[in-house]
């Protein structure tokens, strides 16, 4: 397995698990004592300021002392709301629960003073579990107070998990009985509903409550304000809340502050009411928001390992780290409480699970490329001993070391063996630009010729008239992605040099094309000697034919005809040797003059010239036209000898008696002539370069002698036509296949 998809799928799998944990951290609230804490250093930077229209008055100890122990008599509750109440507060809360009858008339007077007061609120409790398998227990005022009072809310508070009372319900379902908050029911005072309460989408609903800071409110003893000892436009306007404060009385509760301590109920009922008057209660971000939120920062993290440096991965963590932090502190300010720790929990395991596989698998790979290139032998890395390295990684991290340098070593030695060689020599890459290149080549076109494109090295090197073939070698042969038997192409430079270039296919160690390699040989001295020998033997051709012209007028003053008809035989034959030589030089320097020449005609009129040839020794020529009299560009003659010489041929290796077919068609949008004989066949070994000069010369004591040039002839007639020549062996005899391209018959011009 590569590296690459084993990272993906060690990825795929720490995404897969780190997501399972944020999502389970946010639905089971594994992590609320961390973001509980965060939430209570968060509050306290930015505290909201106490409320001036609450006063609180505390039954604490000094009023426990000059009133004697608890519960006091309800009459004594009754003298404070009548001398509270002449000083026109706007609601006295009486955070007292009422719920058991007193000895005497103390009730009595308590429900007169709260009537004749109009604006005095009770609390009522509820207990859960309840008696007799319910739910909870409602421990409600006594009726005559509860007549008697302007309202009665419940006083219920929720405790967080570490007991600290940091959430309040403005209402309790109450067993189908919605029942709003005592402290709600003071802000209403007879009026409309909060806009807190308004807003909460089901009864029950936990709002987080916003303190201020401790004993920041408006207070004084029960036992003062009792004796009259307060001023009245201390109390006018005012929103009252007696409750008790001293130690044992069990209204005390923790509180959400970073000195640790309780807070009394009384000062929560302060802090509830000032909070309703701000609406600045903080709402908690739903389930789903949370899972979202906290699972965003860990899903960069993970797509950034997939492009980051592990150094820029880390400095992203500690700033994704330190944004949410900033995030929650933000979605405060603007109460919205966002839990950070399942957010940090999924940057906290995503980082160091990702560092680990990665370096496992990057572990394993090593291990395995290293054991790789040990089997292939060519590179064996240095073993270390353990005082090298101290762990695993260590070691392997510098035995790949040692084979890398083993592989430099490699590259200088073959970039030094390309750059000596003799001849000049460059490597290009899939894009077609050059990469490297040897001093040879340096040579002939200028230095640095590294990034040069191959088309403008190919302009500077290889001549116009040469430059397509050059293409046609490069598009067939240089991009193949097997290494193999390439060929070469032949071709002139601009300055006359003639080269050979040969190309072959650069792949990697799985196979695939990464570049090409382009070796050029200087052949300019072994083609000025090639023209030398083709200017010689043209000239010894052409020299050739008078001579044997005044031999052969000779013949008749010869008395022998048997000499004469030999010596005649053996000068036609050195003309016709000439002949060939002079046409084969005169294709290639003459221009194609061709016309439309009908296929099937020049067949059978060339059959008829070799009748008497043929008849002499039982030979038939059957002409057989499939190609709808079809006509080629051609020039008669060239072709006609081509024909004679291929017809010729398979009468003279034809045994007495044999038929020979000349048959004319189509074949892949070609016209082909195909002549066989019934002789032996061609020899195996000579099958393959049967149409290069010399190829089919006869040995000594061959029946019929050949020059071997003949067929050379009807490979450049076949060539200088557009079209080519094979040779195939058939069961009994050979046959010789020539096609040519169909004469593409003009469009007439439309009438005037």
């Amino acid at each position: 397995m590569s590296l690459r998809r084993r990272l993906l799928i060690e990825w795929c799998l720490i995404a897969l698990v780190s997501t399972f944990a944020v999502i389970f951290a946010t639905h089971w609230r594994g992590t609320s004592a961390f973001d509980n804490l965060v939430y209570d250093q968060l509050s306290s930077l930015s505290r909201p300021a106490p409320d001036d229209r609450i006063l609180l008055v505390n039954i604490d100890e000094p009023s426990l002392a000059r009133l004697g122990k608890w519960p006091w008599d309800r009459n004594v509750h009754a003298r404070l709301i009548e001398k509270l109440s002449a000083a026109q507060p706007r609601s006295i809360l009486l955070d007292v629960l009422l719920s058991e009858a007193a000895h005497g008339d103390g009730d009595a007077q308590l429900a007169t003073a709260m009537k004749a007061s109009g604006n005095v609120f009770l609390p009522l409790n509820f207990h859960s579990p309840g008696s007799d398998g319910r739910l909870f227990d409602t421990e409600r005022p006594l009726p005559l107070l509860g007549a008697a009072a302007k309202g009665a809310g419940h006083v219920n508070v929720t405790f967080d998990n570490d007991g600290i009372v940091r959430r309040v319900n403005l209402c309790f379902d109450g067993s189908g009985e919605k029942l709003p908050h005592v402290a709600e029911l003071v802000y209403r005072n007879g009026g409309a509903p909060s806009p807190a309460f308004r807003r909460l989408d089901r009864c029950g609903q936990d709002l987080v409550l916003p303190y201020a800071a401790r004993d920041s409110f408006s207070e004084i003893s029960f036992a003062d304000a009792l004796d009259g000892n307060i001023p009245a436009q201390l109390i006018k306007g005012r929103d009252i809340v007696i409750g008790a404060t001293a130690a044992g009385m069990g209204d005390n509760y923790p509180g959400p502050f970073s000195d640790g301590g309780v807070v009394s109920g009384t000062e929560i009922m302060a802090n509830m009411i000032a909070a309703l008057r701000r609406d600045d209660f903080i709402t908690p971000a739903a389930n789903w928001q949370v899972a979202l939120l906290s699972l965003l920062p860990m899903w960069v993290l993970l797509l950034g390992f997939l492009r980051w440096q592990p150094r820029t991965a880390l400095a992203v963590s500690l700033g994704l780290f330190v944004l949410v932090l900033a995030a929650s502190s933000a979605a405060l300010a603007a109460s919205i409480w966002f839990p950070p720790g399942a957010a940090l929990i999924g940057i906290i395991l995503v980082y160091p699970l990702w560092g680990w596989r990665r370096l496992q698998a990057m572990s394993a790979f090593m291990q395995h490329e290293l054991g790789e290139l040990e089997r292939e032998g060519d590179i064996v890395p240095l073993a270390l001993g353990p005082d090298r390295g101290s762990d695993l990684v260590g070691r392997q991290s510098a035995a790949l070391g040692s084979a890398i340098d083993h592989l430099r070593d490699l590259r200088r030695f073959v970039s030094d063996s390309l750059e000596h060689l003799p001849d000049p020599m460059f490597v290009t890459d899939t894009a077609g630009t050059v990469t490297m290149a040897n001093h040879r080549i340096e040579e002939y076109l200028g230095p640095d010729l590294k990034g040069t494109p191959l088309t403008i090295l190919l302009d500077r090197i290889v001549a116009p008239a040469h430059r397509r073939s050059v293409d046609e070698y490069l598009k067939t042969h240089g991009n193949a992605s097997q290494p193999g038997d390439q060929g070469f192409v032949r071709f002139v430079s601009p300055g006359g040099s003639h080269f050979v270039m040969r190309s072959a296919p650069v792949v990697s160690d799985d196979g695939k094309l990464v570049g090409q390699i382009h070796y050029l040989a200087d052949i300019s001295a072994l083609a000025q000697a090639e023209s030398d020998r083709e200017e010689a033997l043209q000239l010894l051709s052409h020299d050739m034919r008078s001579p044997q012209s005044a031999i052969i007028a000779l013949l008749p003053t010869i008395k022998d005809s048997n000499v004469s008809n030999r010596i005649e035989g053996h000068a036609r034959r050195t003309i016709a040797l000439a002949q060939d030589f002079v046409d084969v030089a005169r294709m290639g320097e003459s221009p194609f003059e061709g016309s439309d020449v009908l296929l099937a005609d020049l067949a059978r009129d060339i059959a008829d010239n070799l009748w008497p040839l043929a008849h002499e020794r039982g030979v038939c020529i059957d002409v057989v036209d499939d190609s709808d009299n079809a006509f080629v560009l051609a020039e008669p003659d060239s072709l006609g000898r081509a024909i004679t010489n291929i017809l010729d041929n398979a009468v003279k290796f034809s045994p007495d008696g044999a038929t020979i077919c000349v048959h004319i068609g189509r074949r892949n949008d070609m016209i082909e002539l195909a002549i066989s004989d019934e002789g032996p066949g061609i020899d195996a070994g000579l099958l393959p370069r049967l149409f290069t000069r010399f190829a089919a010369r006869s040995t000594p004591d061959a029946r019929i002698k050949s020059s071997g040039l003949g067929l050379t002839y009807v490979r450049a007639v076949a060539e200088r036509h557009g079209g080519k020549v094979w040779a195939e062996n058939l069961t009994k005899g050979a046959c010789f296949h020539l096609q040519l391209p169909e004469a593409i018959e003009p469009i007439p011009a439309p009438d005037a």
